[in-house]
């Protein structure tokens, strides 16, 4: 099975190769820094930066052809093999929102979200469901942590590594994105004037606000409320 994968990609990319000899204009619209190494990139560190190491075939809103990209989890950035096979960072840029993967049709959307504690961001969310004025989005999330020397003889140098941790679901309600509600409690907080439905279903339903399919639930319940 891994082989056929592997072909089909291969086949994608020779595709997209020979698809992009001529350049396309909105391509210099795209266009980041050129991907440098740093420390966290050398042999000695563990793990990956990415969900998906290897490239793959995406389409980018605005650009005419499909483009060979991957997603850097931990810096939220995406990487792409221009025309000229240079690997470039995209800018952060609303007019190339949504990146759609091909094989897997993960949508990825340029968001300005807050965290639970109100701190604003400006990154790459993935759309998972919409209904109405709702939607359910998710954030991929990798922690690095530094090299940790041995202090003894007894001990064992842990090396730098990049780590997959949860993800965090969040919630958009018209244009406001936030943390999705961890618990009956903080959805009532979010519509007050709807504390008994929101008992009633919460009950009925058996929901549990950690498990995507249940979300997905509550995203039907909020947008009919």
């Amino acid at each position: 099975m891994k082989n056929v994968v592997f072909i089909f990609l291969l086949i994608s990319i020779v595709s997209y190769s020979q698809e992009t000899k001529k350049s396309d204009p909105a391509e210099s619209r795209m266009l980041g820094q050129t991907i440098r190494n740093t420390n966290r990139s050398n042999n000695k560190v563990k793990g990956s930066p990415y969900v998906q190491q290897m490239f793959a075939v995406a389409k980018v809103e605005n650009i005419t052809q499909k483009s060979i990209m991957r997603y850097n989890v931990f810096d939220d950035q995406f990487e792409f093999i221009s025309t000229t096979s240079d690997t470039l960072i995209m800018d952060k840029n609303p007019d190339f929102s949504p990146i759609v993967f091909s094989g897997t049709n993960k949508k990825y959307q340029l968001t300005q979200y807050t965290n639970n504690t109100g701190k604003l961001f400006y990154g790459y969310l993935i759309h998972l469901y919409e209904k109405g004025d709702f939607a359910l989005l998710k954030k991929e999330n990798i922690i690095f942590y530094e090299e940790k020397p041995a202090k003894t003889s007894l001990e064992v140098t842990q090396p730098a590594r990049f780590t997959k941790v949860g993800d965090t679901w969040f919630l958009k309600n018209k244009d406001k994105v936030s943390e999705f509600p961890e618990s009956k409690k903080q959805l009532i907080k979010l519509f007050p004037d709807h504390k008994m439905a929101i008992e009633t279903f919460v009950k009925e339903n058996k929901i549990s606000f950690d498990i995507e399919s249940d979300q997905v639930k509550l995203v039907n319940f909020v947008s009919a409320l």
